[in-house]
């Protein structure tokens, strides 16, 4: 019996940290639903290419540096 108490007692503090956790992301996001959007961010011409379909995929492969 006592063995069980004593893992009671720790299972309580795990489950206190865990409301408390998520008793704060439900506050958060009550927070983010309550303030406005942010505005949309202007993308400069320049940086933008006209057509999307034109431009190549970038490489993701880089060169292999040589072994020795």
């Amino acid at each position: 019996m006592v063995r069980l108490d004593r893992i009671a007692n720790e299972m309580n503090a795990w489950l206190l940290a865990i409301a408390i956790g998520l008793g704060m992301l439900d506050l958060t996001v009550l927070v983010a639903k309550c303030l406005p959007a942010l505005p949309p961010t202007p993308v400069a011409a320049a940086d933008a290419p006209a057509d999307h379909s034109a431009s190549p995929p970038p490489s993701s492969a880089a060169p292999a540096a040589p072994r020795s």
